[in-house]
């Protein structure tokens, strides 16, 4: 009876080791799989580690959002304040004089046609000679303050006395910021050694906006 072939010596013994050859290839293949793995989780972890931990080193030392300056310029710059009135009351102003709003005390001084800020001239009528300077003969009904005069327009350089009765005021401008207003008390009697006027005077010194 015929036999088949022998099997050839080594036969076994090669398929043993190439059967170990890559059984030993597979495995340091997939530990190195396993290891670059592991190293990259740690990467990753040691790197979230780190950015957690700057953002709470960061957090330590950033302004809270509601830190802001306080932003008080443009109250400042926008807020006025009007200065305060200054009272010269029962004034005998000479025909032929003159006052002068910036001065400390508002008295009556001689000379009329030097370009003085109120003269009561001898023509018989109040005159506003300085440069820029204004009048404004407020009407009865109105009532003199800082507002009123600042708010009327009706200019003039002079006021004739005879539209000037008890009661009556008038806006003085200056010319050089001051305002004034004068209300009238009366004028001298004809039989009176010197004619002149008596006059309440307000004076809202460096008041023109």
């Amino acid at each position: 009876m015929n036999q088949g072939p022998a099997p050839r010596k080594g036969t076994g013994k090669r398929a043993l080791l190439i059967a170990l050859a890559a059984a030993l290839v597979f495995g340091i293949a997939g530990g190195g799989t396993v290891y670059l793995l592991n190293k990259d989780d740690g990467k990753q972890t040691e790197s979230g580690s780190s950015s957690q931990g700057g953002q709470e080193k960061g957090t330590s030392t950033t302004p809270e959002p509601d830190a802001k300056p306080a932003d008080t310029s443009d109250g400042e710059a926008q807020e006025h304040t009007d200065p305060e009135p200054a009272e010269y009351n029962g004034i005998n102003l000479t025909a032929g004089y003159h006052l002068t709003l910036a001065d400390e005390d508002v008295r009556p001084q001689e000379g009329e046609d030097a370009g003085y800020e109120l003269s009561y001239d001898t023509g018989g009528y109040l005159d506003a000679e300085a440069t820029g300077g204004k009048l404004v003969l407020l009407d009865p009904s109105q009532q003199g303050s800082l507002e009123a005069c600042r708010a009327d327009t009706r200019f003039t350089e002079n006021i004739a006395t005879e539209k000037l009765s008890k009661g009556r005021q008038v806006c003085v401008f200056t010319g050089t910021g001051h305002i004034g207003l004068v209300t009238v008390q009366g004028f001298s009697s004809e039989d009176s050694p010197s004619k002149y006027m008596s006059l309440d005077l307000t004076v809202w010194r460096n008041a023109a906006v």
